[in-house]
C-alpha cells in the first residue's frame, strides 16, 4: 500500500462523502487524540499537522494528548480504555503497532484485535548516510567492506530494536552480510557520532538526518523506500543497487478503539484522505521527508497485519528484546 493509493482516492471521496452528512451525530465534542510519544518529535508533527487540516475543513476540534514512554507502548495502550464512539483516537506507527509486540517481553494490548484500523497517514524510508569524507563513496562499497570483515563495519542507529535496526537486520539476511551494531538512545547521538566519524555509517530515518544531509555534513548512499524519496531524489534506493524487493519503512497511520462502528470509521476515514489532498500539508511532509500515503480503513487494515508478521520475523532474526 504504497503512493498509488492516492490516484483512486479522489473518486472514492466522491462516493463515501455522503457518509460525513450522514453522520451528523459524529463528533460529539471535542476529540481527543494521543499521540504516544513527547511533544516535538515526528509522530506529533504528523499529528498536528493532520488534526489541523481536518479540523479546518470539517469543522472539527481535536485536543493533543502527549503520552509518551516504552516505546509508544503506554499511550496506545490508553486507547484501549476508550470507549468505541470515536471521541479518542491515536495515532499509532511502525514501531508501537508492529515491531514493539514481538520485541517487548510483556506488552498491554494485542495491535491485531485491540484497535480499529482508520487510516494510513505517511511513510519515511531509513537513509545510510555516512561523512563525506568516507572511503565509502557508495552504498556497495559498505556492503563489500561488510563481507570481507564480517562485523567489523560499524552502523550507528537510534537503538536496538528500532526500524533504523531491524531494517538494516532485514537488509543483512538478504544481503548475507553482518554489520556491527552500535545502538544509542535516540536518532541525535547515532547521527552525531556518523557525522564525527566515530562510526562508519548510520541508519536512521529520513527526517532525522535530512538537514545534516542537505548541509552537506553527511552523505546519503541509499534509502529504504522502494522509490525514491522526493527530498533525495539522486540517491538510490537499496532495491535498485541490486538487491531486488527490499523495502523498509517507519509509518504513521490513525487508529480508534476497538469495535469502532463502520459509519464512524467511513466518516474519519474520508476526512483524513481529504485532508490528506490538501497542497499545503502535502508540501508539508514531503519537506520532512516522508511520503503522503492515505487509502481505505480496509486497506490499512491488511497492510498491517503484513507489517506486523513480517517485523515480528525480523525482531526473531535480530535477537532484540526490551523488558
Amino acid at each position: 500500500m504504497k503512493n498509488n493509493v492516492l490516484k483512486t482516492i479522489a473518486g472514492a471521496m466522491l462516493l463515501a462523502l455522503p457518509t460525513i452528512g450522514m453522520a451528523q451525530s459524529y463528533p460529539q465534542g471535542t476529540i481527543e487524540f494521543i499521540v504516544p510519544f513527547s511533544a516535538g518529535g515526528g509522530t506529533d508533527f504528523a499529528s498536528r499537522v493532520l488534526t489541523e487540516r481536518v479540523s479546518a475543513q470539517q469543522g472539527w476540534n481535536f485536543v493533543i494528548e502527549n503520552r509518551g514512554g516504552a516505546g509508544g507502548n503506554i499511550g496506545l495502550s490508553q486507547l484501549t480504555r476508550a470507549k468505541n464512539d470515536g471521541q479518542v483516537l491515536a495515532m499509532g506507527q511502525t514501531s508501537n503497532m508492529a515491531i514493539n509486540p514481538t520485541l517487548y517481553a510483556n506488552i498491554p494490548y494485542d495491535s491485531l484485535n485491540d484497535f480499529t484500523p482508520i487510516a494510513l497517514i505517511s511513510s519515511q524510508p531509513m537513509v545510510v548516510a555516512v561523512n563525506p569524507t568516507s572511503s565509502y563513496g557508495e552504498f556497495e562499497d559498505l556492503v563489500t567492506a561488510a563481507r570481507e570483515n564480517p562485523g567489523k563495519v560499524s552502523m550507528s542507529t537510534p537503538g536496538s530494536g528500532t526500524v533504523s535496526h531491524l531494517a538494516m537486520e532485514v537488509f543483512g539476511d538478504q544481503a548475507d552480510v553482518e554489520f556491527m551494531h552500535v545502538p544509542y538512545p535516540g536518532a541525535a547521538q547515532a547521527v552525531t557520532d556518523a557525522i564525527g566519524g566515530h562510526v562508519d555509517f548510520v541508519a536512521a530515518s529520513l527526517p532525522s538526518v535530512l538537514s545534516h544531509i542537505r548541509s552537506g555534513s553527511l552523505k546519503a548512499l541509499a534509502v529504504t523506500s522502494t522509490e525514491r524519496n522526493q527530498a533525495l531524489p539522486d540517491v538510490p534506493t537499496i532495491a535498485e543497487l541490486g538487491y531486488e524487493g527490499f523495502e523498509a519503512s517507519d509509518w504513521k497511520a490513525v487508529v480508534g478503539p476497538a469495535d469502532l462502528p463502520a459509519d464512524i470509521v467511513e466518516t474519519l476515514n474520508v476526512a483524513i484522505n481529504e485532508a490528506l489532498q490538501d497542497e499545503r500539508l502535502v508540501e508539508t511532509i514531503v519537506n520532512e521527508g516522508s511520503t503522503v500515503e492515505g487509502g481505505t480503513a480496509e486497506e490499512f487494515a491488511a497492510y498491517l497485519q503484513t507489517e506486523h508478521e513480517r517485523w515480528a520475523e525480523a525482531v526473531a532474526s535480530s535477537g532484540a528484546t526490551v523488558e
